[in-house]
């Protein structure tokens, strides 16, 4: 696994990571550098070493979570291939759900795409954790909708506190496979 993760880092530092520039993040405010995710997550290669590296730290879970899902559209590749990559190997998390920014205005009007049952234990995804706010979104419809939050499991975590903000909110474990600090070209300064 550490070779895949080593694989996923090099792809993510050459073409998700950007510094350099100050680009505005969907937290507020700007960063001198920024995690441009569907970089990794819509190339084949990231993508599958994703759902592996996903599916890996879901195993790691105290609770087996039965569902994954999260706020679109840092979450929609990841839970896809998160799906499709368990179905695969017969793993059991294999319900996915997508929570929409806004309800559908049409059709079923619906918050969560793929309603989840009541009862039923989520893994909440996400691609960067910031403040932790898109992700306690998804947290809080899941919950809306009946379901227990056994963990959130971010590609990035840009070291701002986000994380530390969920386990607090939501007394479950939250894990990324990067961290802002794994990245030497991101300056401190």
């Amino acid at each position: 696994m550490q070779k895949n993760l080593a694989r996923l880092w090099q792809i993510i530092d050459r073409d998700a990571l950007i510094t350099g520039q100050e680009l505005a993040l969907s937290a507020g405010g700007a960063s001198s550098f920024y995690f441009d995710c569907k970089k990794a997550t819509l190339n084949g290669e990231g993508l599958h070493l994703i759902a592996d590296a996903f599916l890996e730290r879901i195993d790691a879970l105290s609770e087996r979570p039965v569902a994954i899902g999260g706020l679109t559209l840092g979450a929609d590749f990841i839970v896809a291939a998160v799906i499709m990559r368990a179905h695969q190997v017969a793993h059991p998390t294999v319900f996915g759900s997508i929570v929409r920014k806004e309800p559908k205005k049409h059709g079923t009007r619906t918050r969560i795409e793929n309603d989840p049952r009541a009862g039923m234990s989520v893994v909440v995804v996400d691609d960067v954790i910031t403040t932790g706010g898109s992700t306690a979104k998804a947290c809080d419809e899941f919950i809306e909708a009946g379901c227990r939050i056994v963990g959130i499991i971010a590609l990035i975590d840009r070291e701002a506190g986000g994380a530390q903000s969920l386990v607090d909110k939501y007394g479950c474990p939250v894990h990324a496979l990067f961290r802002k600090g794994d990245f030497p070209r991101i300056s401190d300064g």
